[in-house]
């Protein structure tokens, strides 16, 4: 039996932060064949494609020494150039702050819902929104919600907004004041709103450059590539991987939370309970190659709340960093509504109808090829259930010794930022214990 002081399941960037700030005897355990999870990139025909927008927001002093130091001068600072398009009109984003633009029947209902939702909360009357929906309401009124927070995250989700719960969106969620609304309507907007109004992104090589970075500083023999524990036993503190026994006195994973309490032989029936109560929409969406220079006027992405469009959002990653497509060609990352179920060839017929639409292309040979993909984890569905069944999963591990952790491990909605936090934190408690 090999033994190890700590074990790490999952070499993405909250696994690969964790080794990278440990001061002991450590093991990567990484089920695909090479490092980076959902920060890989993939090559095809020299097109450089993420899993759709990986864009890095650092606000930490700590992740940006960590980021500087890993690729000195090989990050680039772009400014988020992102629209809504709506009855075939485009307006900025965020939408709420930004309805200059939108038809003059919009712009009425908009305003006037805001103004009510201002005179509301002003009053001090209104109840506790009990979920999303009503959250938005309250905030930003009847007519912002209807044409385009509600429709848009009811394709992302694939579930109305009424089920989910406001646990998660108060730092995502731009929640401009009535004097930003009037002024955003006039365009007169005085600042660039949300957590992503500028992002990093590597200059060479995609966001893969980042967990690459890592990784070169791991010693190679601490990093087992293509393993996937069959089990876990938690009262034994080991883990069973082909055949063989690896023992540990601390486990850290990364792993998504129901695929964990899967892999653990000793799970009370509680928990397993409490993990087929999670929900999550699945990531669906296509990669797509141009025979263009610079799709969508110039934008990094668009977001399309109308059913009509079988998907989401549209982005040009290859607009904010050149190096993402060959000379006199760009790249698109389409996400797919979850709220429906398009055959592919209709989602490609859709998109170069859309394309021509907006100008992108002039016919459809310029689409050169349309690549689906597919994750199981996509957005986590903070429904009524969430928080309960969640926390009934990280307190049996937390209090057994383990670390579960990442945007799935904490089964949350969070930033690449946060993953790399996550993990210089596990491994300033485990270096401490």
């Amino acid at each position: 039996m090999e033994s190890f002081r700590t074990i790490l399941l999952g070499a993405g960037l909250s696994g690969l932060s964790t080794a990278l700030h440990l001061s002991h005897d450590y093991l990567i355990l990484e089920k695909e064949g090479r490092v980076g999870g959902l920060t890989r990139t993939e090559d095809i025909d020299g097109f450089l494609f993420n899993h759709t927008g990986h864009w890095l927001h650092l606000r930490d002093d700590r992740t940006k020494r960590l980021v500087n130091d890993l690729l000195p001068e090989r990050m680039s600072t772009v400014t988020r150039q992102a629209a809504i398009y709506l009855q075939g009109r485009f307006s900025s984003y965020p939408f709420q702050a930004n309805l200059f633009g939108v038809a003059p029947q919009v712009l009425r209902e908009c305003l006037q819902g805001a103004v009510a939702a201002a005179i509301g909360q002003a009053s001090g009357q209104g109840q506790a929104p009990r979920n999303f929906e009503e959250y938005v309401v309250q905030h930003f009124g009847e007519g912002i919600a209807r044409h385009f927070i509600v429709p848009y995250n009811t394709k992302l989700w694939g579930v109305p907004p009424t089920e989910v719960t406001t646990a998660w969106c108060q730092r995502f969620v731009p929640v401009p004041d009535i004097a930003a609304i009037v002024d955003g309507a006039l365009g007169l907007s005085r600042e660039a709103l949300g957590y992503n109004a500028t992002f990093l992104y590597p200059s060479e090589g995609g966001i893969e450059a980042l967990p690459r970075a890592m990784a070169v500083r791991i010693p190679q023999d601490r990093i087992r590539l293509r393993a996937e524990p069959d089990a876990i036993d938690v009262g034994k503190r080991i883990v069973r991987l082909d055949g063989n026994t690896l023992s540990f006195q601390h486990l850290v994973s990364s792993v998504a939370l129901p695929d964990l309490v899967r892999m653990t032989t000793d799970a009370p029936e509680v928990v397993i309970e409490a993990a087929s109560r999670l929900r999550c929409s699945p990531l669906r969406y296509v990669n797509v190659g141009l025979a263009v220079e610079r799709p969508l006027n110039g934008l990094h992405w668009i977001y399309l709340p109308e059913a009509k469009y079988p998907f989401y959002r549209v982005g040009s990653a290859s607009n904010a960093i050149a190096s993402l497509a060959p000379a006199g060609r760009s790249s698109l990352y389409v996400e797919l509504a979850n709220d429906q179920n398009v055959p592919d060839r209709d989602v490609v017929q859709s998109l170069a109808a859309f394309l021509i639409e907006i100008g992108t292309i002039s016919n459809a040979e310029q689409l050169l090829f349309a690549a689906f993909r597919s994750h199981p984890w996509g957005y986590v569905i903070f429904d009524a259930n969430c928080e309960d069944a969640r926390r009934t999963i990280l307190e049996y591990y937390s209090t057994n010794g383990i670390h579960s952790i990442g945007r799935y491990g904490e089964w949350t909605y969070n930033s690449m930022e946060d993953a790399l936090l996550a993990g210089m934190e596990v491994a300033q408690r485990l270096n401490e214990a």
